[in-house]
Formats: structure tokens, C-alpha cells, sequence
């Protein structure tokens, strides 16, 4: 990171929002909905509307949701983050429909991620889709209603979660889950790994195939006064559970078990030792929040975790703001200048 302070001319104050697109075929929206600023759109929808397939759309910070989508075209959708304050980009509901194969989402809040109701009766096959660095609410129920193959969910905080039957190719990794009820509908060619299940009354874990889930490399977190557990159901599937930890920082944390569930070198009630818990109501382990903010999941030199938890070959953004994208802030400014004056600003540049 590096901080630069510069005096600029008042008439070049707001010449920081350049798109650039010589070196790529397609075309950069810019949407703001904040008063006063000169961009391509205000509204997200009518920007996804004009776009043509391939073409990014930057989604600037806003106090102001953005409002349900539906993402019907192969577009790169990017907000500024999803919990820096002032710098946060949020949506509503996310619908994705036929048409938005090869789209990439992230940076975002966003409310729910829906694969909603089709009238037609078919399951039309969406494909390709990377959703990433995102904090998202809801995301039930999807491959209900459209088939989705080789999905990447990566770098997310996500609340309530469920899979239908019609996914394939599923790859959930580097992901904090906040909910205490997980539910797939595929697993035969899922992967879950490396993510941190966050819930301070434990977690149900729901296998509805008659297949293997193999949940790996991750941790189950819990702050609650009395014993919690991992629990497991399915009628007829099966579970492996391999190189995973449980910890609660106020009881014990354990692995349910059954006939169908194997765990294999995992660890129980364990200290994972993160750089950094804040440990009040709404920190990782409490009432199904994670502090962004506070909370630094690193784990220290030492840890008992045999990997790097959710930075394992990835990394983790705890604020969503999108990785490989630079970023710039104005830290301080010269409120009032005389007439013809030098404005005084200073600015934060970040790589991500």
C-alpha cells in the first residue's frame, strides 16, 4: 500500500473516474447512483440491459442498494467491496437466468442470489460462472430450476445456502458461511473445502443424494456457553470429513457420529489460533457474524491447522474488495481553499 499527498488544481479534482479500454475488446460501464456524478448509467439493470456479452460493468460505492437485477448476458460485474465503509456496493436480489454463462460477479453485498421460478418447465443449462469476493445474505435453492455446471464460489461470506439436484462441477472453496443449516442437492462432483462455517449454536449438515459428501480443509467455529456439534443427515447418502478442526471458545465442538459419517484426520476442539478474534457479539464464532472489519483469520506461526485456512492458495478479501483491481482513496482534504488556491488531498493507493 502506499500513500502519496499532492496538490492538484481545483479543476482536476474529479478526474480520477478514467475507463480504460484500449488493450480489450469489450466495453467498461460505469454505474453510480450517488446525486451529481456523470457516469454511463444510474441504474444497474438498464446498464446490464444496454451491455453486450463480455462487457464489464463497474458497480461504484452507494449508501443507496442498487435494487434487484437479473443478469441474463454473459457480463464481468465488479463492485467497489462489500463491507469497506463508505466504499461498499449493494444489490438486491440477484436473479441468474439463461444467457449469463461465462459471467463473473464480485465485490458486492448482496441480499439473495436466486435461480428463480421457470414457467417453460425446462432446466435450461447455465455454465462457467465465477462469483467471488461477495457477502451474500441468502443463496438458496439454486439448480432448481436451470442446470448449473462448473461454478466457482470463492473468497464469499454467505448466509443461508442450499444446492438443488441439477448442479454439477461444483467448486466452494476460500468461503466464511454464517448460516447453521447447509444443504446440498449434488454432491458427486461437489468440492468443498477450505471455508469456515461460522455458527455459535453448531451446524446441521444435509446430504439429500444417496451419495458421498466429502467436506475438507475447513473449520467449524462456535462461541457459545454450552457444547455444540457438527451434525450430519441424509436417508440413504454418506459423509466423509477430512483434515477439518472444530472449536468453541467457551465449550466443546465435536463431530457427530453414525454409520455414514467417516472423519479422518481432523481435529476436535482445537484452537485454530487466528491472528486476531474481537470476540464481541458479531465476531466469527457469534450469532452467525463475522467482523470483517476486526477479525483477522490468519492463522498464527504455530497453528494447529495443517493449511492456511481460507488464504490456502487464495487471497481471502474480509472486506470483498475484488483482488487483482486497484483502488483509491481520498484520506484527507483540504475542506477550504482561497481563489486560485492549490487544493491540498491525500490519497491512499491499494493493489489488492
Amino acid at each position: 500500500m502506499k500513500t502519496i499527498t499532492k496538490k492538484i488544481k481545483l479543476a482536476l479534482v474529479l478526474c480520477l473516474g478514467l475507463t480504460i479500454t484500449a488493450l480489450n475488446a469489450q466495453t467498461t460501464h460505469i454505474v453510480n447512483n450517488n446525486a451529481g456524478t456523470a457516469v454511463d448509467f444510474t441504474d444497474l439493470q438498464a446498464a446490464i440491459d444496454a451491455a453486450a456479452n463480455g462487457d464489464i460493468i463497474h458497480v461504484q460505492q452507494s449508501s443507496t442498494s442498487y435494487g434487484n437485477v437479473t443478469l441474463n448476458k454473459e457480463l464481468t460485474i465488479i463492485g467497489r467491496s462489500h463491507s469497506d465503509a463508505s466504499y461498499s456496493s449493494s444489490i438486491g436480489t440477484l436473479e441468474l437466468v439463461e444467457g449469463c454463462s461465462n459471467s463473473v460477479i464480485k465485490g458486492l453485498e448482496i441480499q439473495s442470489i436466486s435461480d428463480p421460478f421457470n414457467p417453460a418447465g425446462t432446466f435450461p443449462l447455465i455454465e462457467d460462472v465465477v462469483i467471488q469476493d461477495n457477502k451474500i445474505s441468502d443463496m438458496q435453492n439454486f439448480g432448481v430450476y436451470r442446470t448449473f455446471n462448473n461454478i466457482l464460489m470463492q473468497g464469499n461470506i454467505i448466509g443461508s445456502f442450499s444446492t438443488g439436484a441439477n448442479t454439477s462441477n461444483f467448486l466452494i472453496t476460500n468461503n466464511i458461511f454464517t448460516s447453521s443449516f447447509l444443504s446440498f442437492g449434488m454432491v458427486d462432483t461437489l468440492l468443498f473445502s477450505n471455508n469456515i462455517i461460522s455458527s455459535s449454536i453448531g451446524i446441521s449438515i444435509s446430504n439429500n443424494t444417496p451419495d458421498l459428501l466429502n467436506i475438507s480443509n475447513s473449520m467449524f467455529i462456535s462461541d457459545r456457553f454450552n457444547d455444540v456439534s457438527v451434525s450430519f443427515s441424509s436417508s440413504t447418502g454418506t459423509f466423509l470429513i477430512t483434515n477439518c478442526l472444530t472449536y468453541n471458545y467457551d465449550a466443546n465442538y465435536n463431530f457427530a457420529t453414525g454409520s455414514n459419517i467417516t472423519i479422518s484426520n481432523s481435529q476436535e476442539n482445537i484452537d485454530p489460533l487466528f491472528t486476531f478474534r474481537d470476540g464481541s457479539p458479531g465476531s466469527i464464532g457469534t450469532a452467525q457474524q463475522f467482523n470483517p472489519v476486526l477479525d483477522d483469520l490468519m492463522l498464527q506461526a504455530g497453528s494447529p491447522f495443517i493449511n492456511d485456512g481460507i488464504y490456502e492458495a487464495y487471497n481471502f478479501k474480509p472486506l470483498g474488495t475484488p483482488a487483482g483491481l486497484p483502488s483509491l482513496k481520498i484520506d484527507s482534504y483540504d475542506p477550504t481553499v482561497p481563489k486560485n488556491s492549490d487544493l491540498t488531498v491525500t490519497i491512499t493507493a491499494k493493489t489488492n
